[in-house]
């Protein structure tokens, strides 16, 4: 007998044995002539069953146990809507343990769109879907999860209308019912609890470890995680890890800095300790929820101290820049101006320019005595001075100016009219300019262009120019409108989506108090603004009628002169012009010791106009 169905094989029994793990059915039944016992009512073997060189083929899934089968593949070739039971299960009891494993790819025939994903179901009290997907979920291919009126929960596959999908997975299960030649149906009973496509772009669920980042649209590709993500240092230290935190927990106290980003390094024993660089962020301003009430700091751990450093850099949402050491940094609370500054003596270097590399910068800046004893009025560049040496300003090389004399603030006397440029004026016995002949004991010329002026403390009773207090104009509020996302309408098949608001926007009452609070706020910085440009027009004329009470007057250098009819060569000399004070033109030949002394300039060209133009004669 043991030849009839296997050369060589003289242990029937043995065989028969070898042929059922195979798969094989050994019947109990007395085949026919010719015909193998273990073949089937019909007699005939699969090959496959004998040979363990042959590959098995099925057209049906592969079964191991009772769920777990593997091997389903499904087209979908722009069909009508197909829904695909593949597995059942049962209601939950005290004596359920059911669950389910889905390892799919499904997508479209595209290949862009086609994903990994992994599926785990599980109705032990309450019903439980964790998933993931590894480029996004598809909507035309999908997996859907309904709840029957028994309690139980049916898994379907799912294929759109017109759609051209593909799905191939396997299942894996326990206390489950999985069916392995399951047939499509266009509509199915129960309610949708659980629909992988309708998550694409829904806050409302994503999968607690990652998904597809599909809802930023344009950037369909990545992973999200929803609350850390995290690599452990090489060596253990918690010092060392990298994270990067999505959020944190409601109720954080205003200006709490809670940890954002962590770039760690381990470290070694006996060469270096380990450490991190950590961001950090907050509310800059308490009882703030917008951008501009925000904070992004960066500090360092010192694993020695077994402390954070202070802030190295931080950014808040007003667009405050903060650092240290720019070889930058200063604490200073105005917002409307730069300020680099270091916690530092009188003499020490502030801040360099300058070539990398070169022994002495372009430009230095060392502090001054911070005295700000600068004049009030208005300029670009303000230079303070050390209080030991008095010097302001060093420089190597010439300083070059576009003035063509050195003037002098000096204080006019009680009488002195308005005097114009280029004309000539006296200086009384008290170091006051006149207009008036009677009065002077010396002459010199009124500055038109000076390149440098002296003498600039005549307004220092007047005070600093008060400073803005008004600052920016508040943001005007926005309306936070609902945001909606689609979820599937329960009890509707085929599956129909509505409409849910998963984030509310602003209610009228929260919309009126918004308006109401940013009216309010407006309203004291318009009030702000009035006064600053009160106290800033009080201070202008204040310091216009101090600028009154002087005049610069050239004590070197060249000037036009109001005299006409000169030529190159000749003295200008102060005359007597019935009470006020003329210049006439002298030529040298002419010119007496008196008028030499008293002249107060000597002609080198003539303007366009017609007027001399001197060098001015040193007293």
């Amino acid at each position: 007998m043991g030849d009839f169905f296997y050369y060589g094989q003289k242990d029937t029994i043995q065989r028969l044995n070898e042929l059922a793990g195979r798969g094989a059915v050994v019947a109990s039944y007395v085949p026919k002539v010719g015909m193998s016992p273990v073949g089937g009512p019909n007699g005939y073997m699969n090959p496959a069953w004998l040979d363990p060189n042959l590959p098995i083929y099925t057209d049906v899934p592969i079964a191991v146990k009772a769920a777990g089968k593997f091997g389903y593949t499904f087209i979908h070739a722009g069909q009508s809507q197909s829904l695909y039971k593949i597995a059942t299960l049962p209601p939950s009891s005290i004596g359920s343990y059911a669950s389910l494993r889905i390892d799919a790819m499904i997508g479209s025939w595209v290949a862009g769109t086609f994903t990994a994903m992994t599926v785990i179901l599980g109705n032990r009290g309450a019903f439980s879907v964790d998933w993931s997907s590894s480029l996004y979920s598809p909507t035309e291919s999908r997996f859907i999860a309904y709840r029957e009126a028994d309690g139980s929960h049916s898994i379907y596959l799912f294929f759109l209308t017109a759609a051209f999908a593909q799905a191939a997975f396997n299942l894996q299960g326990l206390g489950c019912t999985t069916y392995p030649s399951p047939t499509p149906v266009g509509s199915v009973p129960g309610t949708v609890v659980w629909d992988s496509g309708a998550n694409f772009g829904d806050s409302t669920y994503k999968s607690p470890r990652s998904v597809g980042t599909g809802d930023v649209v344009g950037n369909e590709n990545g992973t999200s995680v929803d609350q850390l993500l995290r690599v452990r240092s090489k060596s253990g230290e918690a010092v060392a890890m990298s994270f990067l935190v999505g959020g944190q927990a409601p109720g954080i106290p205003a200006q709490t800095l809670v940890d954002a980003l962590s770039f760690g390094i381990s470290g070694s024993p006996g060469v270096n300790h380990p450490g991190c660089m950590r961001w950090s962020t907050s509310t800059y301003h308490a009882n703030s929820s917008f951008a501009t009430g925000y904070r992004t700091t960066l500090r360092a751990f010192d694993t020695v101290a077994n402390t954070w450093t202070p802030a190295l850099f931080s950014v808040t949402g007003n667009g405050t820049v903060y650092a240290p050491l720019l070889k930058a940094g200063s604490s200073d609370p105005s917002l409307l101006r730069h300020n680099i500054s270091r916690g530092t003596d009188q003499g020490s270097e502030i801040i360099y320019f300058g070539v990398e590399g070169a022994v002495a910068p372009s430009v230095a800046i060392l502090a001054s005595d911070g005295a700000f004893n600068w004049s009030p009025s208005t300029s670009v560049l303000y230079v303070g001075k050390n209080a030991t040496t008095g010097r302001s300003l060093s420089a190597s090389g010439t300083v070059s100016t576009s003035g063509n004399d050195y003037a002098e603030y000096i204080f006019k006397s009680l009488a002195c009219g308005i005097i114009s440029p280029g004309q000539i004026v006296g200086i009384t016995a008290d170091n006051k300019v006149t207009d008036q002949w009677a009065d002077a004991v010396m002459f010199s010329i009124k500055s038109t262009a000076p390149s440098f002026v002296g003498g600039d403390s005549w307004a220092n009773d007047v005070g600093q120019r008060p400073s803005l207090q008004a600052g920016p104009a508040p943001s005007q509020p926005q309306c936070r409108k609902d945001v909606v996302t689609q979820q599937p309408v329960p009890g509707v098949n085929p599956p129909e989506y509505e409409d849910l608001v998963t984030e509310p926007g602003d209610t009228d009452e929260e919309w009126a108090e918004k308006l109401a609070m940013y009216t309010a706020a407006l309203a004291a910085h318009n009030i702000a603004v009035q006064q600053d440009a009160e106290a800033m027009a009080a201070f202008d004329a204040a310091l216009e009628a101090a600028r009154q009470k002087v005049d610069r007057i050239a004590i070197a250098g060249r000037v036009p002169v109001n005299v006409l009819g000169a030529q190159p060569g000749d003295y200008i000399v102060p005359m007597q012009d019935g009470a006020g004070i003329k210049g006439i033109a002298v030529r040298e030949d002419d010119l007496s010791m008196k008028q030499y002394l008293q002249a107060v300039g000597r002609v080198i060209s003539i303007e366009p106009d017609g007027r001399a133009y001197v060098m001015v004669k040193a007293v």
